[in-house]
């Protein structure tokens, strides 16, 4: 989950970063409407982020090997946030943005207040996606593009269905004669329990269970926990976060415990190698779908598998994201944009390729059921990321920056409860009144 924590903490402060440059450029106010082109004989530019290139770039070629005479010239921004939030901001108002480009589902509802991206319902309804419709993909994922305050709009389509499962270490669990592997209907309190004793018998040599919160700002894996208790990191009816609230308390004293017993002792260097479930000294860890290549390539001699994620008061704590496609406001070329989309989406024909190349689980009933994906071992229960899918709590969408504060809020409030030994329900309540006035001062 290291490769994806990060992602969202940069990603998240190039949010930030957007907003400001796009109020210091204006506002909101739009530029000059797209157009809709031609598809034969088309070129567009498709922008993606530096660790997504090579893999959309044999998108393109498979695509422009289907239709000869259309173009899609690839080109790669940086991964650095200040950099691709101007980036994004300086092209929307000099007309100047790529026609398709990568998005992400905490970074959308800021794109489109700001007129980045195009609404896609309309087109959807038109039957511009190959007969797909917004009803095609998993709700709760083309949900993530749907902007807060216009929710009948669509301005990005997710490209993986992106989810959590729990990885583990057979072979850490024989050596320590711990006989008992995680199952399907495991809870919380199993987890904890099991990597409470794997962890004592490893003697200090193996951790148990990767701590679920890293250094606390992990809301893949909190959101869930805390909804799963009956509470909410943020509602959007109230305009206010529960992280605070007895429910949410509840969650944060069950996360709270593996520090120190189950996991090993906290600290902010969430991306050292040897905290990671592939240094083969880690017995579990909540890792999403896109771990698994890195994990098969560590994990060589270690025999190791996935299993859905163990629920609480019987409701799933998958927790899961996406990074989507957009079409831009302003292109030129919005048809042949259309066109491919069309093709990417389609899993005889992009999608099949995404899978191939770049391990996508489509998101979508038919892409979860019949798709590609699953191909190829370990793990053996590698299917249980498209259950996972399916019953996955999605990162809360929050408004304009705000997810930046409560990043850093639940960091400083798990520091204060491990560090300072401050009660948790004041710690949270604390972090609580921090975020819902960050809340209230952007609503003004």
């Amino acid at each position: 989950m290291t490769s994806r924590t990060a992602r969202r903490r940069v990603l998240v402060a190039a949010s930030a970063a957007m907003a400001a440059v796009l109020a210091a450029c204006g506002g909101n106010a739009a530029t000059s409407s797209g157009e809709a082109g031609k598809v034969d004989g088309s070129s567009i530019v498709l922008t993606t982020i530096t660790a997504l290139e090579p893999q959309f770039k044999k998108y393109a070629e498979a695509y422009t090997k289907q239709f000869p005479d259309r173009k899609v010239e690839v080109r790669s921004t940086t991964d650095k946030a200040d950099e691709y939030a101007q980036q994004l901001a300086t092209a929307r108002l000099s007309g100047e943005l790529p026609d398709v480009f990568f998005n992400v589902d905490f970074l959308a509802d800021t794109l489109a207040t700001n007129n980045v991206t195009l609404d896609l319902a309309p087109g959807l309804k038109d039957g511009k996606l190959a007969g797909l419709t917004a009803d095609s993909f998993l709700p709760q994922f083309v949900g993530q593009y749907r902007p807060l305050a216009k929710p009948e709009q669509i301005t990005g389509l997710p490209v993986s269905a992106d989810s959590v499962g729990l990885f583990y270490n057979k072979s850490l669990f024989d050596q320590l004669g711990v006989k008992e592997y995680p199952k399907a209907d495991w809870t919380w309190d199993d987890m904890v329990r099991v990597g409470k004793e794997l962890q004592a018998k490893g003697g200090g040599s193996i951790t148990g269970l990767a701590a679920p919160l890293g250094d606390g700002s992990a809301q893949i894996v909190y959101g869930p926990v805390i909804k799963a208790f009956g509470g909410s990191v943020y509602d959007p009816k109230t305009g206010k976060s529960g992280i605070g609230q007895p429910e949410a308390i509840k969650a944060w004293k069950l996360m709270l415990s593996s520090y120190g017993t189950a996991s090993g002792a906290y600290t902010t260097t969430t991306d050292d190698p040897k905290l990671s479930f592939g240094s083969g000294k880690v017995a579990m860890a909540i890792a999403s779908r896109g771990s698994v290549p890195q994990v098969k390539t560590a994990l060589v001699n270690a025999k190791w598998d996935v299993q859905v994620l163990p629920t609480i008061e019987g409701k799933s704590t998958a927790g899961g994201g996406s990074y989507g496609l957009s079409i831009a406001q302003t292109s030129k070329n919005q048809d042949a944009a259309w066109a491919f989309l069309s093709w990417f989406y389609d899993t005889k024909t992009g999608m099949k390729v995404a899978q191939d190349v770049g391990g996508v689980i489509p998101p979508t009933d038919d892409g979860i059921d019949n798709g590609t994906w699953k191909d190829g071992t370990p793990p053996d229960n590698i299917a249980i990321f498209g259950q996972s899918a399916r019953t996955a709590v999605l990162l809360t969408a929050m408004p304009g920056s705000t997810s930046t504060v409560m990043t850093d809020a639940t960091k400083k409030a798990t520091q204060e409860v491990l560090l300072k030994h401050r009660s948790v329900e004041e710690a949270f309540a604390e972090a609580e009144k921090t975020v819902n006035a960050a809340i209230a001062k952007q609503a003004k």
